[in-house]
């Protein structure tokens, strides 16, 4: 429309409410039995969405209703209430059949109702017209249907004569409808009952005898009814009626006569008017205006509005008057919405624009005079489909931007286009979800309904990659392309226009839609200029322009804006948004990215920018896009130069041009207005509109002055070609370039905030989730809280929550109307003022002032990334101006914006990567070392509210730097804790004990007692700071040197044994015992901490703290205090064992065998007179009572005993030899235990017996053995060493024999010892009290073994063996090598049967004695055989005095034994004869032997 020559653009369309956060109550109607109409059964549809709007009260509540083609019996009613909080309710109402577009809703005023009563109007098409009560707030509770007392439903079809109904119209207490026959049925609903006379009348032209004839009569001279409109006229009701043959007639509904009637006509047009609508009547002349819409029958139907004035007179006999009229205006091809007609205007609402044209313009001769964009046009313009190069230009000037670094050009693409589709005003969440659905991505309503911005941004992100948009700039921006077409597409349907909105009282005009409603805005002054012909608009902006400028002026500024229109037309509408990009992020300011779109006015797109892209369009592509820009680039460049030198001409210099660009430069600054606040702003359905409409003037404003620095760039830059002298290009450089910098920052960063969606509330964040309780009766900030982080809710809503009723509109309405367009523009002036410049409306640089106000505000929203971008604009900018000197002096601002800057780079890494956290956390240092060093940094940030979080702290008695600096280091300490950054915390609590000397040391003595801690407080409790910071950082030497250096006793104290804990729960407590921490002056103050741990430690804790004392102490070479802690040790495993089961119960006793080794080993390094421990107290029992886990702060210093100064042994010690002992029982005891035998020793006394006899049952003999070995000597040994091998013989007879546990399953019992060298020594003993445990096959191997090696102690233990075994079994064959152990060595002294206690003597007797006659004889038989046959060397041996012996009474006896058996004749008698033979002949012979050997004795002797 903007081109068109007649048409101007007057406006805006900004969204108001979306319809997709209303929460519905749905109800059903219920039917009617009469209902059924036999006079209209056609099938009537809706055609396509209609809406309107009812207003209702004063001030007024905007009822807004609609219905859908889709679903044609549901009505939608929401209310829109100017004067309070938005509401969030709205009303579906389901109806047996379809409706008429057509509903009317007012406040029943009758006295005999009490309190707001609103009444509906509604018809169906069958002909049902309904009267339904709308309870306040639609609150129907949990009912699904309309209760049957508040609806009231009539049949207006009853007679089967009636036409179809056509139209209907309704007003307070009288519903009409309009039929095909051209009858009017007006019906009393609500006033009358159904059954009173005069309920239902009918409008008729016949009087007199004419009405006889009824229906024939009206049914041949009327047309039907085209449209109805009920209007109230100076207190009275008319209806106007409009027939499809044209015929336009007025009817008083209080005398129910026709007033006036004539007919219509087109000339040289064919058709029929279709549709009427009348307006108010203007109060000074008395018209009401009129519109009928003409509709042509051509191929093509083309539609046209005719305007007239009804002049009223109602005392006249003609009370009203049709004026002629030739206004008209032309629609061309369909389109139409909707019409509004007010006393002074009318409103066409098109699908492509509003039009809006002024009735009273006496020049008006047909052409439209105002047209506002639509919403439609806004959206496809911020996503780059409104023009056909604008995409492509970006590409272009992407390119052009990242030069050096093509890599980043596809995120920043992609991060442009992220930005514009999720801006407020174009994001829609039921749009977006639509779009994903045509890429086949679906979600549901939970999982679309839980992504936050970030969320989104991932999922197109990933939508772009997977489409093939992440490889080259030109592939990415096809495919964002693709999308945002998709996406509009889906907007314009999912949004489309359905009715407009008008307040006649205030001029307030909005848009009905599908699922928004939105208002429209005027524009400002310099909107006029840009958007219209500069003649044209002079009169419009003449309060910005300078009224007393002559004509000259304004043909200068008039062709110097000309060549800034060449200026942005040549770089695109594309260079705004993407230096908008760049100023949005932080650190980045616009004298970083001008330079580059300067070199494209000058010599165009570089050749590397050709060459990259080639690849991408490829060559023909590319080629041409080349020699376009080329000519583009000269036809640019020659009609800049001649439009310069012109103005140049024309002004007669420079000077004067540079003059006149000032004043324009001062009409783009954002007004300042005082503004006097009086109390908050509450959640007001205006605030969205106002915060759009700042955003779309902060974005025109913003490209404006864009355009404005480009023009002056360019022309510094080609000064020489235009003639431009040094001092005006020095001017431009140094006056104007900066202003207007500054200019477009304040725009930008309104821009940003208008633009920027919110950042939703962090998870943890404890107010949020407070606020979301509901708990305070502000319900306003529960729904502002509930809003953030939504794209549709940006910074500015925030803002607005603190802005408050100040201007002058705004207290003369009260809010209690919709605003009308110039007033909106006037409400977003006032924002914008109080976002630059605070309440005050005092100027300053870059609102340096206003900005920390605005800052606190948002932190104090969590707002963090905003705040950062805002205060690093600020600081940006400053640095630039090198204003550092003044800002410093002005009240410290300064010193509070790098204050708030750190709080809000501290709050932002929680949750980042570890590189955007390390780099956030080191701006945020030095953001509060630089605030604490600013001139008059204490007063300005103790005048901060308590949103920057800053602490009261009372600096009257000290106002010196270093104790300002003290206590601010202090504070940022805190903070940096707070969020666990323990190095920066670190570092702050340096700096403020470098501060403590200063600050406290030159204080007098009550200065300090002010502040509540001396010198030496302060610097313990900073080093006990520092010492937990390094501390958590793993730094335990730095942590230690904090302690060292720490100077107050107790605090240090304190830190210690903290510093030990936290080694034994890190497991890094090895390194106090290993060296690596020099102890000087600390050993005692360690071992009693850990000493103090130890005893309050659980027994189970690992590491443990009795072997970390063992071997702190064993480092020192403190041989005999390492035994007595480890031997404590083994005390606690004694009462733990105790209780525990079996399993848990080895391994305790296991653990014991390892302390006691460790403590036997540890006293052996020491002097034998030495090696002793104390006895400790027994005086710890299984049930004790756990130990407290706190210790007093100072207890008393224990006195170290030296190896070297030892007192004398107390009546209870402990040496080698009863550790030893200990050691041993507790080995027993352990051995038991995996025999699952549970056996506890009483002490370092003599075991009983019954430990011997369990020992030896569980088969664990070697231990058997050692303690009979250890604890019994003499007589008690050997009686000991009896009874064990008693039982172990007794294990070997068949008959005795149980289940063995010997064998190759058999388990080896093994003992762990410590040796000398602290090491552990598996699978052996100690070599002078254990031995080996053998391994055997059988029982009889280990009697045979275990007899072998104990023999030597006890030769009287093969014959204890051999007598158990033949008394357990006289018939059992004795084993080999037990009979070896009575015989021995062949070649031993003794000769005959004598020897050791075990003896063939002592064998031959066993045999004797238990009946075994056959051994008994061989044996004595092989001795005396043995005897006889002896070698000649040894016979004078055997012929020695008493050199033989045999045992010659069991032999006797054994004959005797013999003769016995023969003379009873039992059944081995005969077996006796020959032994007895055997006996006798071996007796012989070895008496001869005697006699001879006697003999020869004899002869020696003579």
């Amino acid at each position: 429309m903007g081109s068109s020559s007649g048409w101007r653009m007057a406006g805006m369309e900004v969204p108001l409410l979306s319809t997709d956060s209303i929460d519905w109550r749905q109800l059903s109607v219920p039917s009617y039995s009469s209902s059924t109409s036999t006079a209209n059964n056609s099938n009537h549809s809706l055609s396509k969405d209609f809406a309107s709007c009812c207003g209702v009260g004063n001030p007024p509540s905007y009822f807004i209703w609609k219905t859908r083609k889709a679903r044609s019996n549901v009505l939608e009613i929401l209310e829109l209430g100017s004067c309070k909080e938005i509401s969030r309710i709205g009303l579906q109402l389901t109806f047996p059949d379809a409706l008429f577009p057509f509903a009317f809703i007012y406040k029943d005023e009758s006295k005999s109702t009490s309190g707001d009563l609103l009444l509906l109007y509604t018809l169906t098409v069958s002909g049902v017209a309904y009267l339904i009560r709308l309870r306040d707030n639609f609150d129907y509770g949990t009912s699904s249907l309309v209760p049957s007392n508040e609806i009231l439903g009539y049949n207006t079809q009853s007679h089967p004569h009636y036409g179809a109904i056509t139209t209907v119209a309704a007003s307070e207490g009288c519903l009409s409808i309009g039929r095909s026959d051209g009858s009017i049925g007006c019906f009393q609903l609500g006033t009358l009952d159904p059954s009173s006379s005069g309920f239902v009348y009918e409008l008729r032209d016949d009087v007199g005898f004419g009405r006889l004839w009824g229906i024939l009569s009206r049914s041949s001279t009327l047309a039907a009814v085209q449209d109805l409109v009920m209007s109230k006229v100076q207190q009275r009701k008319f209806l106007f009626v409009l027939h499809s043959d044209g015929s336009f007639r007025v009817w008083d509904l209080l005398t129910r006569s026709k007033i006036f009637s004539h007919t219509m006509t087109a000339p040289s047009l064919t058709g029929a008017f279709v549709r009427l609508w009348v307006g108010e009547a203007n109060a000074d002349t008395g018209t009401i205006p009129l519109a009928m819409l003409h509709q042509q029958n051509l191929e093509v139907s083309t539609e046209t509005i005719f305007l007239y004035g009804l002049h009223c007179n109602v005392g006249d006999k003609t009370p009203l008057s049709l004026e002629p009229s030739l206004k008209k205006i032309s629609l061309g091809e369909g389109g139409l919405v909707d019409v509004k007609l007010t006393s002074n205007n009318v409103w066409i609402l098109k699908e492509e624009g509003l039009i809006m044209q002024d009735l009273l313009r006496d020049d008006f001769t047909g052409g439209l005079a105002h047209y506002y964009a639509l919403q439609e046009t806004f959206v496809a313009d911020q996503l780059f489909q409104s023009s056909e190069h604008s995409s492509d230009d970006l590409l272009w000037l992407a390119c052009s931007s990242f030069s050096s670094a093509k890599d980043e050009v596809v995120p920043f693409v992609s991060s442009l286009f992220l930005r514009s589709l999720l801006s407020p005003g174009v994001y829609c969440n039921a749009v977006l979800r639509q779009t994903f659905g045509d890429y086949s991505k679906h979600f549901t309503d939970s999982e679309f309904g839980s992504f936050t911005v970030d969320g989104l941004k991932s999922e197109l992100l990933s939508l772009m990659e997977h489409q093939g948009g992440s490889t080259s700039p030109v592939s990415i921006l096809q495919c964002w392309k693709t999308f945002c077409a998709r996406y509009v597409n889906n907007w314009c349907k999912y949004n489309a226009a359905c009715g407009l909105l008008i307040d006649s009282l205030t001029g307030s005009v909005g848009l009905v839609r599908n699922n928004t409603i939105s208002l429209c805005r005027g524009l400002e002054d310099v909107e006029h200029v840009i958007y219209g012909s500069f003649e044209e608009n002079t009169k419009c902006v003449g309060s910005g322009f300078d009224s007393s400028s002559d004509e000259l002026d304004r043909q200068i500024l008039f062709e110097f804006l000309q060549c800034v229109r060449c200026v942005s037309q040549q770089l695109g509408k594309a260079s705004s948004a993407i230096i908008s990009e760049f100023l949005s992020r932080p650190h980045v300011s616009s004298e970083e990215v001008i330079p580059q779109f300067l070199k494209i006015l000058e010599i165009g797109y570089s050749s590397s920018t050709g060459a990259t892209l080639v690849s991408e369009l490829g060559v023909d592509t590319a080629w041409e896009r080349e020699l376009l820009n080329h000519r583009t680039l000269r036809k640019f460049s020659a009609n800049m130069f001649l439009s310069l030198r012109a103005l140049c001409h024309k002004a007669n210099s420079w000077g004067k041009v540079l003059d006149v660009v000032e004043s324009h430069l001062k009409f783009l600054v954002p007004c300042k207005i005082v503004l006097n606040l009086d109390a908050e702003s509450v959640f007001h359905i205006l605030d969205s509109a106002i915060v759009h409409s700042t955003s779309q003037i902060a974005r025109v404003m913003f490209e404006s002055v864009l355009d404005v620095l480009m023009l002056l760039s360019y022309m510094t830059s080609i000064c020489g070609q235009i003639n431009m002298s040094h001092d005006d290009v020095s001017r431009v450089k140094l006056e104007f370039i900066p202003m207007i910098q500054e200019i477009m920052t304040e725009w930008h960063i309104i821009h940003f905030f208008g633009t920027t969606p919110s950042e939703s509330p962090p998870i943890e964040d404890f107010s949020y989730k407070l606020s979301s309780l509901q708990i305070d009766s502000n319900g306003d900030k529960r729904l502002w809280n509930a809003n953030l982080g939504k794209c549709e809710f940006s910074l500015a809503y925030i803002l607005l929550l603190r802005m408050q009723s100040s201007s002058r509109e705004l207290r003369n309405l009260s809010f209690s109307r919709l605003p009308n367009p110039s007033s909106l523009v006037s409400l977003s002036r006032e924002f914008t003022s109080w976002i630059i410049c605070g309440r005050s409306g005092e100027e300053s640089s870059v609102f340096f002032s206003n900005a920390i106000d605005l800052a606190i505000i948002l932190l104090g929203h969590n707002q963090y990334s905003a705040t950062e971008y805002l205060l690093t604009s600020v600081d940006l900018y400053s640095r630039k101006e090198k204003i550092f000197g003044s800002l410093q002096a002005v009240d410290g601002k300064y010193s509070a914006l790098f204050h708030l800057l750190g709080c809000c780079l501290i709050a932002q890494t929680h949750g980042l990567h570890v590189p955007d956290r390390d780099r956030k956390l080191r701006e945020a240092i030095h953001c509060f070392f630089r605030a604490a060093s600013m001139e008059g940094s204490s007063n300005a940030l103790q005048s901060l509210p308590d949103e920057a979080g800053w602490l009261r702290i009372d600096f009257s008695s000290s106002p010196s730097a270093s104790s300002w600096k003290l206590q601010y280091y202090q504070w940022v300490m805190q903070l940096f804790e707070q969020y666990n950054e323990s190095e920066a915390a670190s570092q702050f609590a340096i700096a403020a004990l470098e501060q403590v000397d200063a600050a406290l040391g030159t204080m007098d003595t009550s200065s300090r007692e002010n502040l509540g801690e001396s010198v030496t407080t302060a610097k313990g409790r900073l080093w006990a700071n520092i010492f937990k910071f390094t501390l958590d950082l793993n730094n335990y030497h730095d942590a230690y040197c904090a302690i060292t250096s720490n100077p107050d006793e107790e605090s240090r104290t304190i830190c210690l044994r903290r510093f030990i804990i936290v080694l034994y729960e890190r497991g890094a407590v090895k390194m106090l015992c290993d060296g690596q921490l020099p102890l000087i002056g600390l050993v005692e103050k360690v071992e009693r901490e850990l000493a103090w741990k130890a005893e309050r430690s659980d027994i189970s804790a690992k590491p443990n703290p009795f072997k970390l004392l063992y071997a702190f102490e064993m480092h020192r070479h403190n041989w005999r205090r390492a035994a007595s802690y480890i031997y404590l040790y083994s005390v606690r495993l004694k009462a733990e064992a105790a209780v525990k089961d079996h399993q848990l119960r080895s391994l305790t006793l296991q653990e014991r065998l390892n302390g006691l080794a460790a403590a036997i080993n540890a006293l052996q390094l020491v002097h034998p007179s030495y090696a002793w421990i104390d006895a400790p107290v027994d005086d710890i029992s299984p049930d004790r009572e756990n130990y407290p886990n706190k210790k007093a702060k100072i207890t008393k210093q224990e006195k170290s005993l030296s190896d070297d100064d030892l007192p004398q042994r107390p009546p209870s010690y402990l040496d080698v030899e009863k550790l030893e002992k200990e050691f041993l029982l507790t080995s027993a005891e352990h051995l038991l235990s995996l025999a699952n035998i549970k056996w506890s020793s009483t002490g370092n006394n003599k075991p009983s017996p019954e430990l011997i006899n369990l020992l030896v049952e569980s088969y664990s003999y070697d231990m058997a053995f050692l303690v009979i070995l250890k604890f019994w000597k003499g007589s008690d040994l050997k009686r000991e060493l009896e009874r064990v091998f008693i039982t172990m013989a007794l294990t070997c007879c068949p008959s005795r024999l149980g289940p063995s546990l010997h064998g190759k399953d058999r388990k080896t019992h093994t003992l762990l010892l410590t040796s000398s060298q602290d090491e552990a020594v598996h699978n052996s003993l100690h070599t002078a009290t254990t031995v080996h445990q053998f391994a055997g096959s059988s029982h009889w191997e280990t009697l045979e073994q275990y007899l072998d090696k104990y023999r030597a102690l006890h030769p009287r233990l093969p014959f204890i063996v051999a007598r158990t075994l033949l008394s357990a079994d006289s018939q059992m064959d004795i084993p080999l090598w037990l009979v070896r152990h009575f015989k021995g060595d062949r070649n031993e002294s003794c000769i005959g049967m004598t020897g050791s206690e075990s003896n063939p003597a002592s064998l031959f007797c066993l045999y004797v004695d238990h009946g075994r006659y056959t051994e008994a004889t061989n044996l004595l038989i092989e001795y005396m055989e043995n005897l006889a046959s002896i070698r000649p060397a040894d016979v004078m041996r055997r012929k020695r005095p008493l050199g033989v012996w045999f045992p010659y009474t069991s032999v006797q006896h054994l004959w005797h034994l013999l003769e016995e058996s023969i003379r009873l004749g039992h059944r081995s008698s005969e077996q006796c004869e020959k032994l007895k033979d055997l006996l006798h002949g071996v007796l012989s012979n070895h008496l001869n032997l005697l006699k001879v050997d006697s003999d020869d004795v004899l002869a020696c002797l003579n």
